[in-house]
């Protein structure tokens, strides 16, 4: 390749690592602005319109949708009760650091609904969310810690701490 060649290249791969940046740019503005408005529907009550504006969101791994479709599964909002897709919604969300998917995740296996019933897990998922900024996260947490043993404790400890490693990893 020649020297022409080669600058060529490097401007075009600059330009196009440029329209990339735009791209992802726009689009996380465009995605910001959809679950919006999936909220404001949310909000007001229309949970179809909120079903519609997060379900594209969700099969993007879009934290926030997967954590809003996992809490309208579990109540029942605009559909039926489905504790196991509530889980598998709010895993999803909890797994990549969002709060509010690894609280409701962590009531999910303190009442075990969707989810096998475990207390270790319940205080895991809620002691994370604490750390993730969740404020009310405290109470599941130390719901969870009066049936737990010292043995329960010390394995739910581990977990936070692996899967705080895998959270902070991504």
């Amino acid at each position: 390749m020649g020297r022409l060649q080669l600058s060529l290249f490097k401007g075009f791969l600059v330009l196009a690592l440029a329209g990339l940046s735009l791209l992802s740019a726009k689009a996380a503005e465009n995605a910001d602005s959809q679950f919006s408005r999936g909220l404001s529907a949310f909000n007001s009550g229309d949970y179809s319109a909120a079903m519609r504006a997060w379900e594209p969101l969700a099969d993007l791994n879009d934290p926030r949708a997967e954590a809003g479709l996992g809490f309208m599964y579990h109540r029942g909002l605009g559909v039926p009760v489905d504790g196991a897709k509530a889980a598998q919604y709010l895993l999803k969300a909890a797994e990549q650091g969002q709060p509010e998917g690894q609280l409701m995740l962590g009531t999910l296996y303190y009442y075990g609904k969707g989810v096998p019933q475990s207390y270790v897990h319940a205080y895991a998922w809620c002691e994370l969310a604490q750390g993730f900024g969740q404020p009310d996260a405290f109470f599941c947490r130390d719901a969870a810690m009066e049936s737990m043993s010292q043995e329960d404790m010390q394995e739910g400890n581990r977990m936070v701490v692996e899967m705080r490693a895998r959270i902070n990893h991504r």
